[in-house]
């Protein structure tokens, strides 16, 4: 079980964490009971798991896994039934004890994606829908063994026209809640560009808010840039402060946490961009 003893709990109360990973994500340990079990420590009212659910068949060449009891499995609607099961147990059992558990997911947006998203949300009806654009042109930007492939196609601005025409393209299609880590370039991009991906955005920022606006589609203030050692969450302040002049939903705090200690991470300091904070989705 992973140590937990070490995590101080919030001051402030009925904050929610609406992005965990828990060990049905490859790259995440840390059982759905365990995680709750943090998110008490840490004072959460509310958390919502939202595991990886990355089916691109084009994706570098890779084959993309759920964990189920230890076990990888391929990425498909029936697989991912134990999770959605498991999901619904802990909601059960720690309600009683004060913590509200929702069942979400984080799809790994790639073009053509749609019908599988359709059928994943019709057979078991999510709480909370995340689009995670982590690839483009099929390479992932985020992942250490690839990001220099997916860069050097690219000038900062090149990327940041692509990016956000990703963005902007699955927003359209209505499929989801919130643009999970939005810039999340950033993580590797600022060592490989320098500052000038920094504000790559500017140009294309207008007409992505527009269409987060026009799609309902919000945007989470995600608190992993600063585990991943940058000096801002994803997206930078200067992104949020936009979203939220422009009327763009900005209602959910992610930890992005992948083990139970991480849950929560940095939010005393992340509640004051997101000073009306919701407890969470609708019923």
């Amino acid at each position: 079980m992973s140590d937990i003893h070490k995590i101080q709990p919030l001051h402030v109360p009925g904050v929610s964490d609406y992005h965990v990973h828990c060990d049905y994500s490859i790259d995440a340990q840390g059982t759905v009971d365990e995680f709750c079990e943090a998110a008490i420590k840490r004072n959460l009212a509310e958390i919502c798991f939202t595991t990886h659910f990355d089916a691109n068949p084009n994706s570098d060449g890779q084959v993309e896994y759920i964990r189920v009891k230890g076990e990888n499995r391929p990425v498909t609607v029936e697989n991912l039934q134990p999770y959605v099961e498991d999901v619904r147990r802990v909601a059960e059992k720690y309600y009683a004890e004060g913590l509200s558990v929702k069942l979400g997911i984080e799809i790994g947006w790639y073009p053509g994606c749609e019908e599988m998203v359709e059928r994943l949300k019709q057979q078991y009806h999510f709480d909370y829908v995340l689009c995670g654009i982590h690839e483009l042109d099929n390479i992932c930007f985020c992942c250490r063994h690839s990001y220099e492939r997916c860069f050097g196609r690219y000038s900062a601005e090149q990327l940041a026209e692509k990016y956000y025409t990703e963005v902007q393209v699955a927003a359209r299609t209505g499929l989801f809640d919130t643009m999970a880590h939005l810039a999340y370039y950033l993580r590797s991009g600022l060592d490989y560009y320098g500052d000038a991906v920094a504000v790559a955005h500017r140009p294309h920022l207008d007409e992505t808010l527009r269409t987060l606006i026009d799609h309902n589609v919000g945007i989470e203030v995600n608190t992993a840039g600063i585990r991943h050692g940058l000096k801002n969450y994803y997206p930078p302040v200067e992104i949020i402060n936009s979203a939220r002049r422009a009327g763009v939903g900005v209602s959910f705090l992610g930890s992005d946490a992948h083990s139970p200690e991480q849950i929560g991470f940095d939010f005393e300091a992340a509640l004051a961009l997101v000073p009306d904070t919701v407890q969470g989705c609708e019923d």
